[in-house]
């Protein structure tokens, strides 16, 4: 049976989206470790533009007892050839089908749910909602339980000159510190801090209620 296929990200090469799902693969487990939620816990889970399932995966095989509700559009192609059939198909190559609920919606809107989340990931998505990904926190957090993490990596890029003076990544950390507390964040060894585009992790917690 061939391995999952979870496509090439948009300005990436098959190569260089490999090489960065490695890396996301170990900042993600290192980060699962932070939070110090059992692995066996009974836990329900969020994939936010879970896209090909990559992070689905990753936490149905690491999480060995979480269901997941794995969210996307599937009409965005920032991953090459994204669809819900594919998804699926990658989902039961894996062998985590059972455990996943697909929802096709739209992350800058309300997310309707029966039962709020232990924990929320997702992995290169919010960069490309663009001024509504403000909108994305706050529907994240509001389908989260109180103090549960919200686990999100994604690309902060630098252009223009406000961008020199203020890091976009610390921009928008301030700009959620009503909703989320961040906790802490990490990013490849090798990564330039003055890069243009700097691949980061933050673990944020869920404030209860706006402060």
């Amino acid at each position: 049976m061939p391995d999952p296929d979870y496509g090439v990200y948009h300005h990436s090469s098959r190569e260089d989206s490999e090489k960065l799902r490695s890396l996301a693969r170990v900042m993600f487990v290192e980060a699962f470790r932070k939070i110090g939620m059992d692995e066996d816990a009974n836990i329900r889970i969020v994939d936010i533009g879970c896209g090909l399932g990559f992070l689905t995966v990753l936490c149905a095989t690491y999480f060995k007892n979480a269901r997941i509700t794995a969210i996307d559009t599937f009409s965005d192609q920032s991953i090459t050839d994204n669809s819900k059939e594919r998804l699926m198909d990658n989902l039961k190559i894996a062998g985590v089908y059972d455990r996943v609920a697909i929802v096709e919606a739209d992350i800058t809107k309300s997310i309707r749910v029966d039962d709020k989340f232990d924990l929320a990931v997702s992995n290169l998505v919010l960069h490309n909602t663009g001024r509504y990904r403000f909108d994305v926190y706050r529907n994240v957090r509001d389908i989260l339980r109180c103090g549960s993490y919200f686990i999100d990596a994604d690309g902060f890029i630098r252009k223009g000159i406000s961008s020199i003076l203020v890091d976009p990544f610390r921009r928008d950390m301030s700009k959620i510190s009503n909703i989320f507390e961040p906790e802490f964040a990490m990013e490849p060894r090798d990564q330039k801090k003055n890069a243009a585009w700097r691949y980061i992790l933050v673990g944020l917690r869920s404030k209860c209620s706006d402060v």
